[in-house]
């Protein structure tokens, strides 16, 4: 089956209009094994380290069944990078989907229209009739699978589900097909409402910052005694937290949601993010906050400042780490997590 490559950090892609075209969503992942070379010829070496591993992933080349690429506006290094993309990588259709920055009726709108521009092209080059019944139907899918997630995010909190085992599920739900993945969800719930507790005592930590999509990164935390119980990042919360709604025009109802979620740094006001990390560590009864940018995510770093004064007034443990995109920097990190293990209570 056909797939198309997502590079978005905000994830404001709307998969549904792809399924309506018989085509899956694959949202596209870094590899931190991967030595960087040849994007380094095309981007300054001070250009996002993440953002850089995908380019040198495609220029590597992509798997035969990526007929595809979507970019969504997201930072500056993603949205440039699109133009390396356009010259470089062989893909036969590739758009550069305008996610509005801002939130209001106007963005609404302007995000309307270049959803059906996207529709117009997608049916144009693939032969295919993307309907708003299709649209509407595929909806519905998602919003299952958005309820299941949100359901199962919780045993995390209940000490039942490792973070680093709940972020491989939303991967595979952003890689698969959706009618399998909704398979795989009902059944990994009904094993969860089974499974005790763990047997050893963590440290309840809230997780956000850059785009973070290797699991080895959590489970490192793990091994220190550091588990997720809550999260705002693109592969967790903000891909499943709220809902679509199923009546009226479909687009519209895509636009609205995608403006309307939790907020990113990319996103104007950025600083609207502590209010829902506040909600989160309330709720959550999180003992600490850890903030990961990978090296330079300039959004992040603009946002650390206030998150840093903000979780201080709050009397909140708060961690700010800079992380290079490998595994090896994973575990040269060992001693800063230790010690934020150390600091921070247990309940």
């Amino acid at each position: 089956m056909t797939k198309i490559a997502i590079v978005d950090s905000g994830v404001d892609t709307p998969e549904e209009i792809l399924m309506a075209a018989d085509i899956i969503p694959f949202r596209f992942f870094g590899d931190p094994s991967l030595n960087i070379t040849k994007a380094n010829e095309h981007v300054p070496p001070n250009h996002c380290i993440w953002a850089r591993n995908l380019l040198e992933r495609a220029l590597n080349g992509l798997d035969a069944d990526i007929k595809g690429l979507i970019t969504t506006h997201g930072c500056d290094c993603t949205n440039r990078e699109f133009d390396i993309w356009l010259e470089c990588v062989d893909l036969d259709f590739m758009y550069f989907l305008n996610a509005p920055l801002k939130r209001d009726k106007a963005a609404i709108k302007f995000f309307v229209d270049d959803m059906k521009e996207l529709i117009q092209q997608l049916e144009t080059k693939f032969n295919v009739k993307i309907t708003k019944e299709k649209i509407t139907e595929a909806i519905k899918l998602t919003n299952k699978i958005r309820n299941l997630l949100k359901e199962i995010s919780e045993y995390r909190s209940k000490m039942v589900l490792k973070g680093s085992e709940f972020h491989e599920i939303v991967k595979k739900v952003q890689q698969e097909d959706k009618k399998q993945t909704l398979a795989m969800l009902e059944n990994k719930l009904e094993e969860l409402k089974n499974k005790e507790t763990f047997p050893e005592k963590m440290k309840r930590i809230l997780l956000t910052g850059s785009v973070i999509d290797d699991s080895e990164f959590i489970k490192n935390l793990e091994t220190l005694g550091l588990q997720v119980v809550m999260d705002d990042i693109c592969i967790g919360t903000r891909y499943f937290w709220d809902s679509i709604e199923e009546n009226g025009d479909p687009i519209k109802a895509l636009s609205k949601y995608h403006l309307k979620k939790p907020i990113y740094s990319t996103k104007i006001p950025s600083l609207q993010r502590f209010d829902n990390l506040k909600h989160f560590t309330e709720k959550y009864e999180v003992d600490g906050v850890l903030n990961v940018a990978q090296k330079f995510c300039e959004p992040i770093l603009y946002d650390h400042p206030h998150m840093s004064k903000a979780f201080k007034a709050l009397e909140i443990p708060y961690l700010f780490v800079e992380i290079e995109y490998s595994r090896e920097s994973f575990k040269q990190l060992a001693t800063r997590f230790e010690a934020f293990a150390e600091m921070i209570g247990g309940k």
